[in-house]
């Protein structure tokens, strides 16, 4: 019996009511945008990002929506933030969404301290959940924040990972950032310091709702549970 279930001979997922075994997918319609270093857009793409949560990936999902395929399988992009998509992906393209209440991220002020370390001021506008990331480069080091005390820590990916969330009504969010430049003849001024990328999730309300992912989670199997929303991408470089 063991075998039997470990060669995948049984089919997996049921949708009983009495008995259910679902097969869990997310998908996010979301939009990227990509920012040069005074902050105008670079590039910008949409799609419908679908990540599988078992072993199984999207093969029994693939009968029902042929056009989730191995073609359209993204890879973990290492040099951005958050890797630009979740871990184990498909990226359907898409036309772009555009929620009411649209994220609004500033730099407040970059100061040069007498102590040699730059600091940076953000300002965020945006909905209940968000996730910042951030990661150095050319040497540089995050040396404090005005996020919270305590030591620092680095995800596995060698990144500052900060989960924001907020009720009804909520202020904008302010933070800072301290940064060590690496003193080297050997950096380029013209190298990225630090790359930030935010990501606003809408869960409810018409914000988290759009035609194209309405129809893409009607094709999906009854015994199929994905969990569903909208979500924006936005990179900065300084």
């Amino acid at each position: 019996m063991f075998v039997l279930v470990s060669c995948g001979v049984f089919f997996p997922y049921s949708g009983d009511l009495s008995s259910p075994r679902p097969k869990r997918v997310f998908v996010q319609h979301i939009t990227r945008s990509f920012h040069t270093r005074n902050g105008s857009l670079q590039s910008s793409d949409s799609g419908l990002c679908i990540s599988d949560m078992d072993y199984t990936g999207m093969q029994h999902i693939k009968p029902h929506i042929p056009q989730i395929n191995d073609s359209i399988y993204t890879y973990c992009q290492d040099y951005l933030p958050y890797y630009g998509f979740p871990r184990k992906s498909w990226y359907l393209p898409a036309p772009e969404v555009s929620p009411k209440a649209p994220l609004e991220f500033k730099l407040l002020s970059r100061q040069e301290t007498e102590w040699g370390t730059i600091k940076m001021s953000f300002e965020v506008k945006g909905p209940s959940h968000m996730f910042l990331e951030l990661h150095t480069h050319a040497g540089a080091s995050l040396v404090s924040w005005s996020l919270g005390e305590g030591m620092l820590q680095l995800n596995r990916s060698g990144e500052y990972f900060i989960f924001y969330s907020h009720g009804l009504d909520a202020p904008a969010w302010n933070f800072w950032f301290e940064f060590q430049p690496l003193k080297s003849s050997y950096v380029s001024p013209d190298e990225d310091m630090i790359t930030l990328a935010i990501t606003a999730h809408y869960f409810s309300g018409s914000d988290g709702h759009s035609e194209p992912l309405d129809s893409l989670l009607k094709r999906f199997p009854d015994w199929a549970f994905p969990s569903s929303w909208i979500s924006t991408y936005h990179l900065y470089r300084y």
